[in-house]
């Protein structure tokens, strides 16, 4: 098993790391502060992750309105 020790500077630098099922191994293991660390590296990835798909459905969302643009044209077009 894992281990953070240190000051909490040094935790967070150890809980960088460590891969994501290493961190999960200690996050739940108890309530002391290395546990406590290892959960907030974990919020701090899933914030990161989350951010990213956020900007990845914005660029879908836009595709699609252009893509419903483009097909209207299209049609317009058709039909002259």
């Amino acid at each position: 098993m894992v281990t953070l020790t240190g000051t909490s500077k040094e935790m967070e630098e150890q809980a960088r790391k460590l891969t994501d099922a290493e961190l999960t191994e200690l996050a739940w293991a108890n309530d002391y502060p290395q546990a406590l660390k290892a959960r907030a590296e974990l919020a701090r990835r899933n914030d990161a992750t989350a951010k990213n798909m956020l900007w990845w459905a914005k660029v879908a969302a836009w595709s699609g309105i252009v893509a419903v643009v483009l097909t209207g044209v299209g049609i317009a077009i058709a039909f002259r």
